[in-house]
């Protein structure tokens, strides 16, 4: 291995004799860029060699080859640092430094190959990132670079340039903090603002489960148990009970900083399970649920979110049409496809419909015309919806019901999160 020259010892001129004088040392050695001048003419031949062997996935050959990396490391040799890596290490001294260069700078197969990969290639330049440990200790990160010659003995002298990043990854590191924490911030407001809706969100399928648990009481209480009945009335709580723990579920993930993630599944079951949930309602209220879809429309968003939208928009629809008490009783589903790769939800009631004043205010949180009302579910709604990429209006007449429209996509939007 080659000895570290420094341009103290007394052999450096007699190294730099070919070079034209005595500035170019002085440049190297005063630059405020870190410079490190390493020998890899062995590296290289082992390199042509796999070349010639027609290693071309090098990745590949060094996970079956493991001690290879630190093989090639052992292959390199220290030739000369300037005083900003001896500055960089807090060396103090460039003999001190060189006298630990290895422990230093150890083997890093994703850094090192970076270079294998270049060589191998041929190109004339590469660059990559590793972090240094200082002799404090200290973990500086640095992104370095380097000219590839084209023959081996330009290898004999491979000048590595490198620069500390540390004030670029903390800034950027706290950028990504404060984004992070903005974004954190704002759904804990939307959360603050949709918390007195959880009890709305939670009771329909609560309630719903106690209701069957007491049919299934029912049933097993009789002189004569009805065990299928109790059975199938069991089968509905246990359905309901988990769609309750499946909203809790998103709540903390919620508050979690858990993304979405939304799935491409057919439209009809989120209003299948929607519906599912929201009958015993509608058939207490004898209003009868229809749909209208457009074929096997698919959709890309969170089915349980979705279900969550549609069974409030029908209980909503359910409640109007149960005040209105007329003779049309009849709530109705729509899906069509639009020309914009969305999908276009309808839910239609035939209520006594809404006034102007009314229907600008819907969205406004704690409004509601209902007396038991939150004024928090049609929020919830538009969040869910707004999260997807997606929008939600409502339109009515006095005397002739209303509908809400809500889009999703129907296929994965650039950028979304998976």
């Amino acid at each position: 291995m080659n000895t570290p020259l420094a341009p103290d010892d007394e052999r450096f001129g007699e190294h730099r004799s070919s070079q034209p004088d005595l500035s170019y040392n002085q440049l190297f050695v005063s630059a405020p860029i870190p410079i490190m001048v390493e020998d890899w003419s062995r590296v290289y031949r082992a390199i042509m060699d796999l070349r010639r062997n027609g290693i071309t996935n090098l990745d590949a050959w060094f996970d079956s080859h493991p001690q290879v990396v630190a093989e090639f490391r052992s292959l390199q040799s220290f030739v000369e640092a300037n005083d900003a890596v001896v500055e960089l290490f807090e060396a103090g001294t460039r003999t001190a430094f060189f006298e630990r260069a290895k422990q230093l700078l150890p083997a890093d197969r994703t850094s090192n190959t970076v270079v294998y990969r270049a060589m191998l290639e041929g190109r004339d330049a590469c660059q990559g990132e590793r972090t240094l440990v200082t002799f404090s200790g200290k973990r500086v990160p640095i992104v370095w670079r380097c000219s590839l010659p084209k023959h081996e003995d330009g290898y004999r002298r491979l000048c590595f340039f490198g620069f500390d990043v540390t004030a670029q990854k903390e800034n950027n590191d706290r950028l990504q903090t404060m984004r992070a924490e903005s974004a954190h911030s704002a759904r804990v407001s939307l959360f603050g603002e949709v918390a007195a809706s959880i009890l709305h969100e939670i009771s329909q399928p609560l309630s719903a489960t106690r209701t069957s648990a007491d049919a299934a009481l029912r049933w097993l209480r009789k002189d004569i148990p009805n065990i299928g009945q109790a059975t199938e009335s069991i089968r509905d709580a246990a359905l309901w009970a988990r769609d309750a723990t499946e909203i809790c579920k998103k709540i903390r993930g919620f508050l979690r900083r858990v993304p979405v993630h939304p799935v491409l599944s057919q439209a009809s079951r989120s209003i299948d399970a929607a519906f599912f949930l929201i009958s015993p309602e509608a058939n207490s209220k004898a209003v009868v649920i229809d749909r209208r879809l457009d074929g096997d429309l698919s959709i890309f968003a969170d089915p349980l979110q979705i279900q969550q939208v549609l069974a409030n928009l029908l209980l909503n629809g359910i409640h109007a049409i149960d005040a209105a008490d007329g003779d049309e009783r009849r709530l109705t589903v729509f899906v069509s496809r639009t020309g914009s790769d969305e999908a276009l939800f309808e839910v239609r009631d035939s209520g006594a419909g809404m006034t102007e004043e009314t229907l600008s205010s819907l969205f406004q949180p704690f409004f509601t015309t209902k007396a038991s009302g939150t004024g928090m579910g049609l929020i919830v709604a538009r969040s869910i919806v707004e999260a997807h990429g997606g929008r939600i209006w409502a339109e009515s007449k006095p005397g002739f019901g209303t509908s809400f429209f809500f889009t999703l996509p129907t296929s994965e939007m650039p950028g979304t999160t998976r």
